[in-house]
């Protein structure tokens, strides 16, 4: 038998090659460990996870309640939750389904139910941020969300999280991606008490889900991101939600769902008139006690939670507001408003009432009545951005306290026309009172001797005091800023006040005591801290400014309170804000309309334009004295022991060691015996503010920038005492 040629393949003896044997080796037994611990894993994890078997037919989750400090309820959701409809994918339109899977989840038919790649980009932009903003869920992983939050609870835990994607990968099993698909339009939260797209096609266009055309159904995709602060039935979150619809119609236009033809089509219908039209049926539902309040603290809690967990894990939330306050001064705003509506065109006012020590919120009325759709009534204008007026002044006189300044300080009310050079300054009546002092500049509002100290003390310095007691707006370095030619929030200006009314600590509001889950566990808490905040101001000061600002309440209440008020040149800001020892109030009246587009009108009418102290005072009077007429009467300040009373020499400012008739006036400031001018000394020319010792040193520049010209400067308040407050119908 002849066998294989020398040298052929056939004959060539095998090679062993140990290194790809190992390689073999190693690679079988990583896989049986990997096995082995990913089943025992399984294995772990399997009998905890909730059951897939009958999802379609799930209940409805429990309802989320919001109570006030009381415990009576603002809010319940519990009829809320029953306004769903379920409809078969077959009955959405097309439109809708791409514009949910462009802008939710582009590669849904394409991956399994997790997307790795989804994952590491969120990952990714966490790191970078610091902070988790980028959601990696996809939509097969956020229907598992929303169908199990109360099994899985709300915490965003690792565990959780495993059982999330498990659960995740066991639903793309059972289900198609189309059966995942509807369930996930089916159940999905819209706002307004919305669950589902059929729902939410007829609550804000009145049709169905089988009807919206890609104008609506680009609209109603970028929703469930964030219910509340896309919110269209609310002037704010309707444009904020036509931005979010910009963003769906590119990212539908990136997946070649539209042309960018079609996407201009759609962004270019205008979807206020159905979206009027349903806004009447939808209204009613919202609680009648604190409507805006209850926004408010949505928009917060959505910061922190899941918006389907706030709606459906059956949450009780405790939050600062006292619903006898709140009664109050809805009956304040409501009657002012009514009064002041004949003489100066009034329709529009807010309050908002908070503990100066805590900054708890224990009233807030955002407009004169939430469901009128003439006046914009779902606008909050406790958190709107307005002109303040002369309310802002107390900033710039706080400041020269801060640094040298007195109450006796002679401030020059003169030549407003030319002392300015680009920026003509005018006072209410039109007066100029020459040499005043700072306490009376602050309490008569003097346009002039404001301008001049603003910029005597230092532009940036106040600003920067400004913006740490809570001022959060842009502050431009103008002079006419002092008299409130830029916008702040009443939130925040209200929060700045509390600092004068307890000494100096900073303020920030606050709106929820408590949360907690539907079985009873506190999973936030807020417990008041009286006086926690930082130190703003010293105390000495802020004694000596409150001592001025009592002296401009007009007319007097009998109680130890302090207030400024506030009107803007054009007549179409009117703001009273002040406080007690223990609560702040702001007031705020305007002229708003909606058509033919939204905007605030001039409050001037056959009695003239509407001042500060006029309208806003009025009702801040009111509620003043209903409020202490069901609480105890309010404690005066105590005086630190290095405020006393001293002599200061008339002309120059300056603290001297005695009573020189004529020549000297009695005031309080910061103890400065040892710096006591002598009685030679009074009686000589000014040379301009004479500062007495600076309290301490003061955080900011000394360099003050190039001031531009202002067009439009801020009118003070009427400083004529009102023998009586109006009655108000």
């Amino acid at each position: 038998m002849v066998g294989p040629a020398r040298g052929s393949l056939l004959s060539r003896p095998r090679r062993r090659h140990p290194l790809l044997r190992r390689i073999f080796l190693t690679g079988l037994v990583s896989t049986v460990a990997i096995g082995l611990a990913g089943g025992g894993f399984l294995y772990t994890y399997a009998g905890e996870l909730p059951s897939l078997d009958n999802l379609s037919t799930h209940g409805l989750p429990q309802s989320s309640k919001i109570y006030d400090r009381t415990g009576k309820i603002l809010l319940d959701e519990r009829y809320a939750d029953q306004r769903r409809t379920v409809v078969p994918l077959s009955q959405v339109s097309w439109d809708l389904r791409h514009a949910t899977i462009a802008i939710e989840d582009r590669d849904f038919y394409n991956h399994g139910a997790l997307s790795p790649l989804r994952l590491v980009a969120a990952a990714v932009y966490d790191l970078l941020h610091r902070h988790a903003a980028q959601g990696g869920s996809t939509i097969t992983q956020q229907l598992v969300k929303n169908y199990l939050l109360s099994t899985l609870g709300s915490a965003q835990t690792l565990d959780r999280k495993i059982r999330e994607a498990l659960l995740a990968l066991q639903l793309e099993q059972k289900y198609t991606k189309d059966q995942i698909l509807e369930m996930y339009l089916n159940t999905i939260f819209y706002g307004n008490q919305s669950y589902g797209i059929e729902t939410a096609a007829e609550t804000y266009f009145n049709s169905t889900a089988a009807q919206l055309g890609a104008a609506e159904a680009s609209f109603l995709a970028g929703l469930p991101q964030r219910p509340s602060y896309f919110d269209p039935f609310r002037p704010d979150g309707f444009q904020r939600a036509r931005a979010r619809q910009l963003d769906v119609l590119n990212a539908m236009v990136r997946d070649r769902y539209l042309t960018p033809a079609e996407a201009t089509a759609a962004y270019a219908v205008d979807l206020q008139p159905k979206l009027a039209a349903a806004k009447n049926a939808t209204v009613s539902r919202r609680s009648p006690i604190a409507p805006h309040f209850v926004d408010y603290v949505w928009d917060q809690l959505e910061q922190h939670y899941d918006p389907s967990y706030l709606r459906q894990g059956g949450l009780k939330i405790i939050t600062t507001l006292d619903v006898a306050t709140q009664q109050m001064a809805q009956k304040s705003v409501t009657d002012g408003v009514r009064s002041f509506a004949s003489g100066y065109h009034v329709n529009n006012g807010a309050m908002l009432v908070m503990n100066p020590h805590t900054g708890e919120v224990l009233a807030m009325i955002g407009s004169a009545d939430y469901f009128n759709q003439d006046i914009g009534g779902q606008v909050n204008y406790t958190v709107a951005a307005r002109q303040p007026g002369s309310s802002f002044k107390p900033y710039t006189y706080v400041t020269a306290l801060m640094n040298g300044w007195t109450p006796a300080s002679p401030l020059d009310d003169s030549n407003g026309a030319h002392a300015f050079p680009g920026y003509v300054v005018h006072d209410w009546d039109g007066r100029e009172e020459g040499t005043i002092t700072l306490r009376q500049s602050l309490q008569q509002s003097r346009n002039i001797s404001s301008v001049r100290l603003f910029k005597d003390v230092g532009v940036q310095k106040v600003l920067t005091v400004a913006q740490q007691l809570g001022i959060t707006t842009k502050l431009e370095p103008n002079l006419s800023t002092t008299l409130g030619s830029n916008e702040v929030r009443m939130v925040d200006h209200l929060s700045a006040y509390s600092a004068f009314a307890n000494g100096g600590t900073e303020v920030r509001p606050q709106a929820v005591l408590q949360v907690q889950d539907s079985s009873g566990a506190v999973i936030e808490s807020n417990q008041p801290q009286p006086d926690a905040g930082q130190r703003v101001l010293p105390a000495s000061i802020t004694y000596v400014l409150t001592d001025i600002l009592k002296g401009a309440v007009h007319p007097a209440l009998g109680l130890s309170v302090a207030a400024k008020s506030g009107t803007t040149s054009d007549f179409k800001d009117a703001w009273y804000i002040g406080y007690s020892s223990d609560v702040a109030v702001a007031t705020w009246m305007g002229r708003t309309v909606m058509k033919p587009k939204p905007q605030n009108l001039s409050m001037s009418g056959p009695r003239g334009g509407l001042w500060g102290e006029t309208g806003p005072g009025v009702v801040w009077h009111k509620f003043m004295q209903a409020y202490y007429a069901a609480h105890h009467r309010p404690s005066d300040w105590l005086r630190p022991a290095d405020v006393v009373a001293q002599n200061f020499c008339r002309q120059t400012g300056q603290p001297i060691d005695q009573e020189i008739p004529d020549l000297t006036i009695t005031d309080i400031f910061l103890k400065t015996v040892s710096n006591a001018t002598q009685a030679a000394a009074c009686g000589q020319p000014a040379a301009g503010p004479a500062p007495g010792p600076t309290p301490g040193p003061f955080p900011g520049p000394t360099d003050e920038p190039t001031l531009p010209p202002v067009v439009v400067p801020s009118i003070g308040p009427l400083p004529v005492p009102t023998p009586t407050v109006p009655p108000l119908p």
